[in-house]
């Protein structure tokens, strides 16, 4: 039986994985070092890690995936300000946070939509993760020496931001990711599942996807 390394997320559009991308290239440019960058077609918001399941219960996910995403009405996002996890000297992750529209009427969509899946995965007897849910774009792990806060916010803001239209989409949709280790652009999208009263709100097959604030 074949297992899959899978997870749910939030794909970005053009204009936020423009964005990062430019500001990726200016880090590096600007000697911030890192092991590994997220190539620009692999950036998202990651919902929850599957790890590796068996190809028979891809069927089980496509299912609760469409059912909660149906429920989900589309919502805003905006990219903020970049930030780390692990130790300050190397830190172990480089990503970029999220922000809803402030008094929005589906202002807490995001973690709503993050718990709703958890609670289906979980009834299914899917594994979920028990750390708290922090959303991010991740891009970049393995920082070297000379990648600490304070040098990583300085570069950050040298870089030109982009038009503030730029920053912000609407997610309408969940998409289903397998990975494929060593390869470049990792993540191939399998399933998408549109949100709320969109017309195609069940799960279909999807061809291969190939702190400092920005204002």
């Amino acid at each position: 039986m074949n297992n899959f390394r899978l997870f749910l997320g939030l794909r970005l559009p053009q204009g936020p994985s423009e964005a990062l991308t430019n500001k990726m290239a200016g880090l590096t440019e600007s000697g911030i070092v890192f092991r590994r960058w997220t190539h620009p077609a692999d950036l998202h918001v990651t919902l929850h890690f599957l790890g590796d399941t068996p190809e028979s219960s891809v069927a089980a996910i496509d299912a609760l995936t469409a059912e909660t995403a149906a429920a989900t009405a589309p919502f805003a996002l905006t990219l903020t300000e970049a930030g780390t996890f692990g130790p300050p000297s190397a830190p172990r992750v480089l990503w970029c946070g999220l922000a809803e529209s402030a008094g929005a009427p589906q202002e807490g969509a995001l973690a709503a939509l993050h718990a709703a899946l958890g609670a289906h995965l979980a009834a299914s007897g899917f594994a979920t993760e028990a750390r708290p849910f922090r959303a991010h774009v991740t891009l970049a792990r393995g920082g070297a020496a000379g990648s600490d806060p304070a040098a990583l916010m300085a570069a950050w803001r040298a870089v030109a931001d982009a038009a503030p239209e730029s920053l912000s989409w609407t997610a309408d949709d969940v998409t289903l990711y397998k990975t494929h280790l060593g390869r470049q652009p990792s993540y191939e999208a399998i399933g998408c599942y549109a949100f709320g009263s969109n017309d195609d709100s069940k799960g279909k097959n999807a061809s291969s996807a190939t702190s400092a604030e920005f204002a």
